[in-house]
């Protein structure tokens, strides 16, 4: 068919695929001339995405890694500290409690060479303990330590938790939580206050990164 070019400003006679490659280029095409319904399924990749809100992604999800996910931060953190032997311990003023072994470590951030907890990023963490304490004695206490210092993390003693009942010697196990901001490279540790004794056997203590 022959190619005419009219007076009323149209062109006929052009068959699909007549226009020769790289004619039409993106100041050829109008603005929103092109919907849904022309790209070939398949052929918008990743190179041809720039970004996506949240709101298009609808159904079922695959699998995904959370090393590819960024700006989490809770649950990415979380330790569990133990000792790995059983025996009494009877520490003086002011002795860092020595936890040498972890059953979770997640992110590693729990250092059993220095027994410290060290802040992956900021954020707000939980910390928890439980320490079977006492071996016949009426007096046990322990502190946490931020950066080394007790300021704001417990009570106007300066005490985490503490077994000091008059005339009651028998063993227990003390527990104690503590929630706080942290920022990168803060760490916390878990020190005796006063002579204290603890049972490693039934002693942990743990932590995790809320938010």
């Amino acid at each position: 068919m022959a190619i005419v070019i009219n007076g009323s400003g149209t062109v006929t006679g052009i068959s699909v695929g007549g226009l020769p490659d790289g004619i039409v280029d993106a100041g050829t095409l109008a603005t929103n001339s092109v919907d849904s319904a022309e790209p070939i399924d398949g052929s918008i990749d990743n190179s041809h995405i720039d970004a996506m809100a949240a709101s298009k992604l609808t159904g079922a999800l695959p699998a995904i890694s959370g090393a590819s996910l960024t700006g989490l931060k809770g649950g990415s953190s979380y330790f569990r500290a133990c000792y790995n032997a059983a025996a009494w311990e009877n520490l003086s003023d002011a002795n860092k409690l020595e936890f040498d072994y972890v059953w979770v470590n997640e992110g590693s951030d729990f250092d059993t060479t220095n027994n410290r907890y060290v802040a992956p990023e900021d954020g707000v963490y939980c910390f928890y303990l439980a320490i079977y304490t006492s071996e016949d004695d009426t007096s046990n206490a322990f502190q946490w330590r931020k950066n080394g210092s007790t300021s704001g993390l417990q009570d106007v003693s300066q005490i985490l938790c503490a077994k000091s009942t008059s005339g009651d010697a028998g063993d227990v196990i003390v527990n104690a939580s503590l929630v706080v901001e942290l920022d990168a490279t803060d760490y916390v540790e878990i020190y005796s206050y006063g002579s204290s004794d603890v049972y490693t056997g039934h002693s942990s203590w743990g932590g995790f990164r809320l938010s």
